[in-house]
Parts: C-alpha cells; sequence; structure tokens
C-alpha cells in the first residue's frame, strides 16, 4: 500500500512485499549544498605512512589487524553471556610496516605492560554493549597511544629556539638569585632570633 503525504510517495511494508521509496530529494542534500564540487573531492584516509618517520599521521592499515571478540563482564543480564560484545585487537609491533623504527620502540617502551611475550600489542573495550562501538573505542585507543608516542619523539628531537633558550636562561638565573635572596633573608631572622636570648 502506498499513501501519499504532501506530495512525497511514502512506502509502508504491506505483507513480504515491501515497496521502495520514491526519488524524493530534500533541499540539503551533497549537490545542492556543493554543486562545483563532485563526489571524488570529499577528502579520504590517507592511504600510506607519514613521510616523516616521527609524526603519526593517523593511518591504520586495518588488514593487518587482528580482530577478535568475545563476551563482556559486568552487568547486562542475559545479553552479557549470549551475544560477544568485547572487543579486542592485537597487532605485532616489531613487523608492523606502518609504524617507524623510533614509533615501534617508544611503544614498546611506554605500552610494555600490554605486550605479550610474541610481541603483540593487545588492546580490549566492553565500555559499551555494542560489538562495533567497542571496535571503534579499541582504535581510537591505538591511535591516541601511537598519537602520543609520536608527539613525545617530536618533542625530544625539536631543536631549541636560540631566543627561547636565552629567555629560559635569564629566568633561571633571576629565580636563583630571589631564591638564595630569600635563604639570606630567613637566616638573618633567624640569626636576630637567636641574639634577643
Amino acid at each position: 500500500m502506498i499513501a501519499t503525504m504532501r506530495g512525497v510517495v511514502v512506502a509502508r511494508r504491506v505483507g513480504p512485499l515491501r515497496c521502495l521509496y520514491s526519488q524524493f530529494r530534500g533541499a540539503y542534500n551533497v549537490e545542492s549544498l556543493h554543486p562545483q564540487q563532485s563526489s571524488s573531492a570529499i577528502p579520504k584516509v590517507p592511504a600510506s605512512p607519514s613521510d616523516n618517520p616521527l609524526q603519526f599521521n593517523g593511518y591504520i592499515p586495518t588488514e593487518e589487524i587482528d580482530k577478535s571478540f568475545s563476551t563482556s563482564s559486568g552487568p547486562g543480564g542475559q545479553h552479557v553471556n549470549r551475544v560477544a560484545t568485547r572487543a579486542i585487537i592485537r597487532f605485532n609491533v616489531r613487523t608492523a610496516k606502518w609504524l617507524s623504527d623510533d614509533l615501534k620502540k617508544r611503544l614498546t617502551e611506554r605500552y610494555s605492560h600490554r605486550i605479550n611475550n610474541e610481541g603483540d600489542l593487545i588492546i580490549a573495550s566492553e565500555r559499551t554493549r555494542k560489538q562495533h562501538l567497542n571496535l571503534a573505542d579499541c582504535f581510537d585507543k591505538l591511535r591516541t597511544a601511537v598519537y602520543e608516542c609520536s608527539e613525545e619523539l617530536t618533542k625530544e628531537n625539536r631543536q631549541p629556539d636560540p631566543e627561547k633558550a636565552e629567555e629560559l636562561r635569564l629566568r633561571q638565573e633571576q629565580a636563583n638569585r630571589m631564591r638564595l635572596l630569600e635563604k639570606r633573608r630567613h637566616s638573618m631572622k633567624k640569626e636576630g632570633r637567636a641574639k634577643d636570648f
């Protein structure tokens, strides 16, 4: 059965037969909002790792990540016992081609508690009761971990600005002078108390 509402054909399900929706396009669609751009202009996920070995651009090849699922713990009734909603991802840090050697070393140092004897980094999530949301959370955790390691390496290898280095040196000298002056004042105060007795 097909009903008409405000000039738009609306499909209803009638028994085993399902009617298709009409070719109605609203005022807000891709073609009307961006008429000059084609669908190929939409930015895509980077297809390769970053050129800079210390920087991570967010690219994780999902085909190189092993994904598995198991039952979650905690409250949830029989749903928890029947459905494997807990997501687990793992990959071998040593053989990962999408990470530079420096990032592999830093990941191994920082997340050694999550790496097993075979060198697999294991990340699990059971935050929600939906399998796909937990899997997305696992990838988010992995991406965040690699970003943090990348930022640490970038900061360590950054060349200091000579002007800022000089300014920091002068501030340190002034702080040392003030500290010594305060110590001398405190010492003189204690000396004065001792003479009064």
